[in-house]
């Protein structure tokens, strides 16, 4: 696999793509995690583990389904599949890392039903991405996910968001700062090395 393509793939789920500003993926976390900027953090890298598992995870069963033409069930399979990770990463935690376990569980049964999950799953499927593609893809689609929510959670606590006109007070302001910051990367849009 050509490296260029592999930079590629990756500048595209970072900047151009970014789940959570540009495909709307990933906003399903905890209010929480947007208030505080450590808590968005951790939130984002809790997404980010569940995405490249279930990417990596998606890909075999997508290829299993595709050989033997089942890929009628792939919607519902990674609809699964996302949940089923969080447990299994859950497990592994509380087994073998216990004070991780415990600093990480509200934010990884925060990500259980996350979107974003079961996106990148379907975006790779659609795409036809290579494993190494697939595992880049989602490492770095997390990564811009988490450094949106750290971004949005620091505006949210640096700036007053409360001098606006009260008729924007709100959630109307916060959607405004989410196009805004939303804007400020369609100028990576269309961004692709090849």
């Amino acid at each position: 696999m050509n490296a260029l393509y592999l930079m590629g793939i990756s500048l595209t789920a970072l900047l151009s793509e970014n789940f959570v500003l540009v495909n709307c993926l990933g906003i399903g976390s905890r209010t929480q995690a947007l208030k505080d900027p450590n808590d968005a953090r951790k939130t984002g890298l809790s997404l980010t583990a569940v995405m490249v598992l279930t990417a990596v995870v998606g890909w075999v069963l997508h290829q299993f389904l595709h050989h033997y033409a089942l890929d009628y069930y792939q919607t519902l399979v990674f609809a699964l599949l996302g949940p089923c990770m969080v447990g299994c990463l859950r497990w592994f935690l509380k087994s073998c890392v216990p004070e991780l376990s415990h600093r990480l569980d509200e934010n990884l049964s925060s990500v259980t039903f996350n979107c974003a999950a079961m996106g990148v799953a379907l975006l790779i499927a659609s795409r036809g991405y290579t494993l190494s593609a697939s595992f880049l893809y989602a490492l770095f689609g997390g990564l811009g996910a988490t450094g949106a929510l750290i971004s949005f959670a620091g505006l949210k606590q640096e700036v007053s968001l409360t001098s606006c006109p009260k008729s924007v007070q709100g959630l109307p302001i916060e959607l405004i700062t989410a196009g805004l910051m939303a804007l400020a990367l369609v100028g990576f849009y269309g961004l692709h090395l090849e």
